[in-house]
C-alpha cells in the first residue's frame, strides 16, 4: 500500500473513506507532532475539501498530497481551446462562440441515450419506459429554474439586459404575446392550454400523462445518485454569482435544451404517439429557448470582458455538462435494473478473459514492437499475457487489475520474474492508480506520467466491463501513459455480434452502453456493457490515437471479437494548451552569426507607434484605478462610474492597440521560431512623470507595470496561477543557497543563479519568461544567455550514451509554493511542507532535463534545485548525474554570447524551452508569460 493510501487510512477512524472534520485534526496532530490550532484545522480542512461537500475523500486526498504547485489550481479541460480566456487575444464575441461549439459538441448534449430515446432503439415499450423514468428523474432538479432567473435579475444593473430577462421569466409564467399563442396554434396546441400556465406546471402534466399512458409511476422512487453530481453542479456554479448563474442559464440550459428536448420528443412520438397538444410542453421549449438563448447571449457577451469572468464561464460550463453525462450514465443504469457484473467461473486459471480468448493474435500485433519495450496490461488477470510478452522480448511489465484475487495469483506464480510487477487498480482511475502505487512497481512519479511511461499497453476484454464514459477516461489516462509513437492494443467481444457468441445481435443499438447477461463461452458467463463500433472509434480518436489495424477473429465457433491496434502519434501536440506538456517546442540553435553579433540578432527596439500606445493606455488605466492583478475599479468614466471587478487584460477592447498587436506577432515570431531571445529596448518610464508632473515614484512603477503587462499580454497568455501576473525580483535577505532555508526563489534572494530555467513544477511549463527593469543596480544585475539547443548537440556528441541517459531521465525537483521561505506561508502550505508529505511530492516532481524528438526539443534545469530534491529525501545525488550536469554546466558557460546588464526601461524575454538564463539580482520585475 502507497504512503498515501496508508496515510488516508489511517486517518479515516470510523471506515467510511471519507474524513471528517475531527479526523482531518488527527491527521494534523500526527503529523506536526503537536496540538493544531483550531485556525490551523480549519484551514486544512478548506484545503482539502476541494469540492466543498463537508468531507474529504480519497481522490481530493491523494491530489493535494502529490500536486507539485498548491497555488495552481487553474487547469481547464483540454478539449476547450485555453487561448480565448485572453481579452487580448479573442473578441467578447469570438470567446462566446468558441464555448458554444464547446457545449454543442460536447456528450452532455449528444450522450448515445439521448440519440437511442429519439429513434425508438430500445423498443417501442421500452423506450417509453425508459423516458419516463428519464423525465421523473429530470423533475428534481429542474424546479430551481425560476429561481435562478430571479437570482440573477436582482444581480443585473444593465436596464436592456433587466428587460431582456424579465420577458423571459414572463414566458417562464406561461404569459405569451398573441403571435406566439397563434403559432402554437397552427401546431394543433389550443391557447387555453397554455395562456397563463406556467413552464414548471406543463411538465408536471406532461409526466403524469405518461404514468397515465404507461400506468405506473417512478417519481417516488428515483435513485438519488442520479441526480446528485447535476444538483451539485448548481449548488456549485450558483455560488460564483452573476457569472454562475449565467452559465447554468444560457450555457447549461437555454442554448442545448432544444437540442435535448427534440431527441425526447422524438422518442415520445415514435413510442406513444404523442400529439403536439400532449407534448406542449417540449415544443414550447424547443421554439422559446432559441430565442430566450439569442437574447441571454446579448448578455453574456457583455459579462464575459475580463479573463477572470471568461474563466468562470468555462468552469461552470464544463461542471454542468461533465454532470449532464453523469445523469445520463445514471440513468441508463437505473434503467437496466442490472447487477455488478459478475464472473460465473471455477477456477483461477480461467477468470481472466484474455486466457480463454485470442491472445496469440495480441501477440502477433505486439511482436514488431516487443523488442525492449515496457508493457502495460491493463485488466492483467492473473499475468499470463505479461509473462508472454517477457518471453517474447519485452523487459518489464506492469499488470493492473481491480481483482485482488487476480493479482495474488499473478504475484504468486512460480514463474513469475523480478521484472513483472502486478498492483490491485480501478481501470476507471487508471493513472491515479498507478501514480498512488509507484512503490511497488518501480515506476518513477514524475513528468511522464504525461508525456508517457510505456512502449505499449494492452487491455483483454476490459471496455466491456466499463460504461462509455468510463472507457473514455481509460483510453485518455492510456494515451497519456503511452509513450510518442507507441501503441495501445485491446481487445473486445465484436460489438456486431452478442458478446462474443458468433450470433447478431438484434439489439444493436437498443442495448447500447446497458449492462446485459452475456455468454462468453461454454464456461463463462458474465454481466457486461454492449457498445456498438461507434464508441469505441469515437474514444479512440477523440482522445488523440491513429487507428492502426483492426482484425476480426473467430477464435471458436462460438466466439467473434475485435482486436484494435492504435499509435499514439510520434509529435503530440496539445490540442487547445499551448504550454501543454506533451507539446513538444520547437528546436532553436544560434548561427555563428548571431552569436558574433549577439546585439545585432538579440536587441529590437520598440517603435514609436508602439511606445505611444503603451503610455497612454497605461496612463489612463492608472487614473482609473486599474492594477495588474484583480482590483475593484471604476469602468471608464464614459462608461459610468459604478464599481466592478476588472484587471488590466480586460481593460481595454481588442482593436484599442492596432500598431502593438502587429508587434506582438514579430516579437512573438522571433521567440518561438527564430532567436528565441528578445531584448526589447525604447520603453521610457520617465515619460510616465513626464506627462504627469504630479506624478510620485509608485505611480512611474505602477504605470511601468501596466505597460509592461499590456505588452506581455499581447505577445502570449499571461499565467498568474502561481505567484500571480508580475513577481517583484528583489532582495528580500534571504540566503537561498543556505540549506536551512526552504522553499525560497533566487529571485527573492542576492544570490546568484546558475544556469537555469524557469519554472520547477512537473506539471507546469512556461514557454516564454520576461524580465521588466524598472531600477538598474550598480552592481550585479547582468544576465547571461546561452542556447541549450546548442549545447545539446555538443553534448550528446562528447558524452557517451550512458552518462547522457543522465540529462534525459526523469530527475527529482524541489518544490516551491509562494518561493519566499516557509515563514511567509499559509497552513496550507505549511502542511504540504512537512517532511514525510514533501518527501512524496519531491519523488513526484521528476521529470528529465533534456526531451528531444526529432527536430522538437524541451529544456527544463535547475541544478540547485535538483541537488536540494536529493538533500531533502535523503537521496545520494548519483555520480553519473553529477558529471553529466558539470559537462552540461560547462558546455553553456562556453557557449554563452549573451551577457548584457538591462538599462532602465529594457524588457527581455527568453524562449524557456530552448534557453538558459545566468542571473545576478538587480531591482528588476518578472513576469511569467506562457
Amino acid at each position: 500500500m502507497s504512503f498515501v493510501e496508508a496515510l488516508f487510512r489511517k486517518s479515516d477512524v470510523t471506515g467510511d473513506n471519507v474524513l471528517d472534520y475531527d479526523e482531518v485534526k488527527q491527521l494534523l496532530r500526527s503529523l506536526l507532532g503537536s496540538e493544531p490550532t483550531q485556525e490551523m484545522v480549519d484551514e486544512a480542512f478548506k484545503a482539502l475539501d476541494v469540492d466543498g461537500d463537508g468531507q474529504v475523500n480519497f481522490e481530493e486526498f491523494k491530489s493535494f498530497m502529490l500536486k507539485a504547485n498548491v497555488n495552481d489550481f487553474s487547469t481547464l479541460s483540454s478539449d476547450f481551446n485555453e487561448s480565448m480566456l485572453s481579452p487580448s487575444h479573442s473578441s467578447d464575441l469570438e470567446f462566446v462562440t468558441e464555448l458554444e461549439k464547446y457545449c454543442k459538441s460536447h456528450r452532455g448534449v449528444n450522450h448515445h441515450l439521448l440519440q437511442n430515446l429519439a429513434s425508438g432503439a430500445f423498443g417501442k415499450k421500452e423506450t417509453a419506459d425508459l423516458l419516463l423514468r428519464f423525465l421523473s428523474a429530470y423533475s428534481k432538479f429542474n424546479s430551481n429554474f425560476i429561481a435562478n432567473i430571479k437570482a440573477l435579475l436582482g444581480m443585473l444593473d444593465n436596464l436592456h439586459h433587466i428587460e431582456v430577462l424579465s420577458e423571459n421569466l414572463e414566458e417562464e409564467m406561461g404569459q405569451y404575446d398573441e403571435e406566439t399563442l397563434i403559432e402554437g396554434e397552427k401546431m394543433g396546441i389550443r391557447r387555453e392550454s397554455i395562456a397563463g400556465i406556467p413552464h414548471r406546471q406543463l411538465f408536471i402534466e406532461l409526466v403524469e400523462l405518461l404514468e397515465t399512458k404507461l400506468a405506473r409511476s417512478y417519481s417516488k422512487f428515483i435513485p438519488d445518485y442520479i441526480c446528485e453530481k447535476l444538483t451539485h453542479a448548481i449548488e456549485e456554479s450558483t455560488k460564483h454569482g452573476k457569472l454562475g448563474l449565467l452559465a447554468i442559464l444560457y450555457f447549461g440550459s437555454e442554448l442545448i435544451v432544444p437540442q435535448i428536448y427534440s431527441y425526447i420528443l422524438d422518442g415520445l412520438r415514435l413510442s406513444m404517439g404523442l400529439t403536439n397538444e400532449e407534448a406542449k410542453f417540449l415544443i414550447l421549449h424547443i421554439d422559446m429557448d432559441k430565442d430566450h438563448a439569442d437574447e441571454l447571449r446579448e448578455i453574456i457577451v457583455d459579462n464575459c470582458r475580463t479573463k477572470a469572468e471568461r474563466l468562470v464561464l468555462v468552469k461552470c460550463t464544463r461542471l454542468l455538462l461533465d454532470a449532464r453525462v453523469n445523469f445520463y450514465d445514471s440513468v441508463l443504469k437505473y434503467g437496466s435494473e442490472m447487477s455488478e457484473p459478475m464472473f460465473n467461473i471455477n477456477t483461477v486459471d480461467k477468470c481472466c478473459f484474455s486466457d480463454i480468448a485470442s491472445r496469440a493474435n495480441v501477440l502477433d500485433m505486439c511482436r514488431d514492437h516487443i523488442e525492449g519495450s515496457v508493457v502495460l496490461d491493463v485488466g492483467c488477470g492473473a499475468g499470463h499475457l505479461c509473462r508472454e510478452l517477457l518471453n517474447i522480448g519485452a523487459t518489464k511489465t506492469v499488470g493492473v487489475d481491480i481483482s485482488s484475487a487476480m493479482i495474488h495469483a499473478a504475484n504468486a506464480h512460480p514463474a513469475k520474474s523480478r521484472t513483472e510487477y502486478y498492483v490491485v487498480g480501478d481501470a476507471a482511475q487508471l493513472k491515479l492508480e498507478l501514480l498512488s502505487t509507484t512503490n511497488q512497481t518501480n515506476l518513477m512519479p514524475g513528468a511522464g506520467f504525461d508525456m508517457g511511461v510505456f512502449d505499449i499497453t494492452v487491455a483483454s476484454f476490459l471496455f466491456n466491463c466499463m460504461s462509455v464514459t468510463e472507457m473514455n477516461q481509460c483510453i485518455s489516462d492510456i494515451h497519456s501513459l503511452v509513450k510518442p509513437g507507441g501503441h495501445f492494443i485491446f481487445i473486445v467481444p465484436h460489438p456486431s455480434f452478442n458478446c462474443g457468441r458468433g450470433k447478431e445481435s438484434r439489439n444493436y443499438f437498443a442495448d447500447r452502453d446497458r449492462l446485459s447477461e452475456q455468454q462468453i463461452n461454454d464456461d463463462l458467463r458474465t454481466n457486461a456493457y454492449s457498445k456498438i463500433l461507434q464508441d469505441y472509434t469515437d474514444a479512440v480518436i477523440s482522445n488523440g490515437f491513429e487507428i492502426v489495424q483492426l482484425e476480426e477473429v473467430r477464435t471458436t465457433s462460438t466466439a467473434t471479437n475485435l482486436i484494435v491496434k492504435l499509435r499514439k502519434p510520434s509529435e503530440t501536440v496539445g490540442r487547445n494548451n499551448a504550454n501543454a506538456l506533451t507539446m513538444l517546442p520547437k528546436k532553436l540553435t544560434w548561427s555563428k552569426a548571431a552569436m558574433k553579433h549577439p546585439r545585432n540578432a538579440f536587441i529590437v527596439n520598440i517603435p514609436v507607434e508602439v511606445k505611444q500606445e503603451l503610455y497612454a493606455a497605461a496612463l489612463n488605466a492608472y487614473e482609473d484605478g486599474i492594477k495588474i492583478d484583480r482590483a475593484k475599479a471604476p469602468r471608464r468614466r464614459s462608461m459610468g462610474s459604478r464599481q466592478e471587478s476588472l484587471d488590466a487584460a480586460g481593460y481595454f477592447p481588442v482593436d484599442s492597440f492596432a500598431a502593438l498587436r502587429s508587434f506582438s506577432v514579430t516579437v512573438r515570431n522571433c521567440l518561438l521560431h527564430e532567436t528565441g531571445l528578445v531584448l526589447l529596448k525604447g520603453l521610457d518610464l520617465d515619460t510616465f512623470s513626464a506627462l504627469d508632473p504630479l506624478a510620485d515614484p509608485d505611480q512611474v512603477v505602477a504605470c511601468s507595470k501596466l505597460a509592461y503587462y499590456i505588452i506581455c499580454s499581447h505577445i502570449g497568455t499571461v499565467d498568474g496561477s502561481a505567484r500571480g501576473k508580475l513577481f517583484d525580483v528583489k532582495n528580500n535577505n534571504i540566503d537561498a543557497m543556505d540549506g536551512k532555508n526552504d522553499n525560497v526563489l533566487f529571485s527573492v534572494s542576492d544570490c546568484e543563479a546558475s544556469w537555469h530555467t524557469d519554472g520547477a513544477s512537473k506539471d507546469k511549463v512556461y514557454d516564454c519568461v520576461g524580465l521588466l527593469c524598472i531600477n538598474p543596480s550598480s552592481v550585479g544585475g547582468k544576465s547571461k544567455i546561452s542556447n541549450a539547443c546548442n549545447a545539446f548537440d555538443k553534448v550528446e556528441n562528447a558524452l557517451p550514451k550512458f552518462l547522457m541517459h543522465e540529462l534525459t531521465r526523469p530527475v527529482p525537483r524541489d518544490i516551491l509554493e509562494n518561493g519566499k521561505g516557509r515563514g511567509n506561508d499559509n497552513f496550507g502550505t505549511q502542511l504540504s511542507r512537512t517532511e514525510s508529505i514533501k518527501h512524496l511530492r519531491i519523488s513526484y516532481n521528476s521529470y528529465p532535463i533534456y526531451v528531444t524528438k526529432k527536430d522538437r526539443i524541451r529544456f527544463r534545469y535547475m541544478r540547485h534545485w535538483i541537488e536540494t530534491a536529493h538533500q531533502k529525501v535523503h537521496w545520494r545525488l548519483p555520480t553519473m548525474l553529477r558529471i553529466a550536469m558539470d559537462v552540461l554546466d560547462d558546455t553553456l558557460t562556453e557557449g554563452c554570447c549573451f551577457y548584457e546588464r538591462l538599462e532602465r526601461g529594457d524588457i527581455l524575454i527568453c524562449n524557456n524551452s530552448c534557453r538558459a538564463k545566468y542571473d545576478k539580482l538587480s531591482q528588476e520585475l518578472e513576469l511569467r508569460n506562457k
